[in-house]
């Protein structure tokens, strides 16, 4: 083998070489056979290939004569084929004979850029968000289109409180991301955020329904000033309150805003689920 980064593994290794391995980054697995003209084609293409990355793709190969266990368990049907391993599970495939020209596209596609390097160290320190703004950021320099950057850079403003650079980034979405389910989210948060620059204080609002306990539109407006501030478990106490007096205030506004804060603390969190079994009580 010509470098450290490709290998050959058998039943015995797979697990270490292929499975752990792809737990850090890429690894590739040729499926061959030493009979099979188009593997002896393919074989050196993808040697060539994996070597020009320098170690951050590993290739391993796997005769299908001497290992049939591992050829029945990944249901080689064909050879050449080459599976692609990312944390433990096969994320891409192919099976053939590539042009060199596509086989780069394909391992393009699974190695991490600068920005996928620089968005995982920015998520992780999210807790100190002006730092990790500054890496979103840094990403997006080289690659302005970057999903997970732009997503992370939103999330961030919303956190820090900067509604309208983060109303002018949603607006600037590139299409495929509009339809994301973190969008979805993110789109809840900066509606709430916008409805608050211009409303009442929280303090003003709690005053209101104090001296107007049955004013269920200032029940409602402090309910959704409490889920802007990310109060939000008061913030489903008072929708739920407004649906005990009234199921059908503002055509249903209570439960539809309820199922949005679900969508922000996570549809199957400890809280949406607590608070869905009591709209359940209500509803049915």
């Amino acid at each position: 083998m010509a470098a450290p980064w490709i290998d050959e593994a058998t039943e015995s290794n797979f697990e270490a070489r292929v499975i752990t391995a792809s737990k850090t980054q890429p690894v590739l697995v040729d499926f061959w056979a030493p009979w099979c003209g188009p593997c002896r084609l393919l074989g050196p293409t993808l040697e060539r290939v994996v070597e020009a990355y320098g170690g951050k793709v590993r290739l391993i190969k796997i005769n299908t004569d001497e290992n049939p266990t591992l050829a029945s368990r990944y249901r080689i049907q064909g050879i050449p084929a080459v599976k692609a391993f990312l944390d433990g599970q096969i994320v891409d495939e192919f099976v053939g004979v590539l042009p060199e020209r596509q086989i780069r596209e394909f391992v393009d596609n699974l190695v991490p850029t600068q920005a996928d390097l620089l968005g995982q160290q920015a998520r992780a320190i999210e807790g100190t968000p002006l730092e990790a703004l500054k890496l979103y950021e840094e990403g997006l320099r080289g690659e302005p289109q970057h999903p997970p950057s732009l997503l992370g850079k939103l999330r961030l403003l919303l956190a820090l409180d900067r509604v309208e650079e983060a109303r002018d980034l949603f607006n600037h979405l590139p299409a495929p991301l509009q339809f994301h389910e973190e969008t979805r989210r993110l789109q809840i948060r900066l509606d709430l955020a916008l409805s608050k620059q211009h409303g009442p204080s929280l303090e003003e609002l709690r005053a209101r329904v104090g001296q107007e306990p049955e004013n269920l539109q200032a029940a409602f407006d402090l309910a959704h000033r409490l889920a802007a501030d990310g109060n939000h478990e008061e913030a489903l106490e008072r929708y739920l309150a407004i649906l005990r007096k009234d199921r059908r205030f503002k055509d249903d506004g209570a439960r539809k805003a309820m199922l949005q804060l679900f969508e922000i603390v996570g549809p199957r969190s400890p809280l949406a689920e607590k608070f869905r079994e009591k709209l359940a009580e209500i509803l049915f």
